[in-house]
């Protein structure tokens, strides 16, 4: 989150799809904590262009941003919506508005999950097809990542979680890919700390100020429901607004291909 971060933060809202999970059919409930979900390694399908999720169904999948090796797509089934047979590479997946999903694999083997608003899950590429059963229109946030699955160079000591542990939780750490909420109450500031290649989405808006590495500062308001990709970047924020500012972070520690 730096300079131009109103122009660069148009994070995600919206969307729906995932899961590459195991045989057989079976109901699972998931919450914001736990990904209680089992899921498969990426098959080939995942990386096969016919098979893009926007290609083949593109009411139901929307592109916000594509650039570095992440995309993010906002992702929206009513009840009775459902799709082809699709892939997606390595991501994460944040619902937004919940509900009643039913999953079809490629072997044919079925799984229906209740998913929860606020469930994160980071998922291994796969492919499947999506029906929403439910009363209600799902919406969440799908970040795929499409970078070959090793470990990147990260400072440590410029950790955001370790520099600011009362404003940065880490959610989940798995596959070099980590996710992280960042809340910031009025008047909250953090001091200098560093990220990785990211995606964000803001879940609560407000103004933030931002100070980089050589000491300059802007600030940029953050509307509620932006999200963007970010490169790499060191500074500082602060929270200049009357409100809470709360943004899910996706940091990407694999390098750029």
């Amino acid at each position: 989150m730096k300079k131009n971060v109103k122009s660069k933060l148009m994070l995600f809202i919206l969307p729906l799809v995932f899961i590459a999970c195991d045989q057989g059919d079976k109901t699972t409930s998931t919450d914001s904590s736990t990904d209680s979900t089992k899921t498969t390694a990426m098959d080939s399908s995942a990386k096969d262009q016919t098979m893009d999720a926007i290609k083949v169904a593109p009411g139901l999948y929307q592109q916000v941003k594509d650039t570095m090796g992440i995309r993010i797509l906002k992702v929206a089934y009513k009840p009775g919506d459902s799709s082809a047979m699709h892939s997606h590479p390595d991501n994460v997946l944040y619902v937004i508005d919940g509900g009643k999903t039913e999953f079809t694999m490629q072997d044919g083997s079925k799984q229906v999950h209740e998913l929860k608003a606020g469930t994160v899950m980071v998922l291994p590429g796969g492919a499947h097809s999506v029906k929403n059963i439910g009363t209600t229109t799902t919406n969440a946030l799908l970040v795929e990542v499409s970078r070959a699955n090793n470990a990147g160079t990260t400072n440590a000591a410029m950790d955001a979680v370790k520099v600011a542990p009362t404003l940065y939780k880490m959610i989940k750490d798995t596959m070099n890919i980590r996710v992280l909420m960042a809340d910031y109450k009025p008047g909250a500031s953090s001091a200098m700390h560093a990220h990785p290649d990211n995606a964000i989405y803001v879940i609560e808006g407000g103004n933030a100020e931002f100070t980089d590495k050589d000491g300059k500062k802007q600030t940029s308001e953050m509307t509620k429901g932006m999200a963007t990709v970010m490169p790499a970047q060191v500074h500082g924020v602060k929270n200049t607004g009357k409100g809470d500012l709360k943004v899910l972070i996706v940091e990407v520690k694999r390098p750029a291909q």
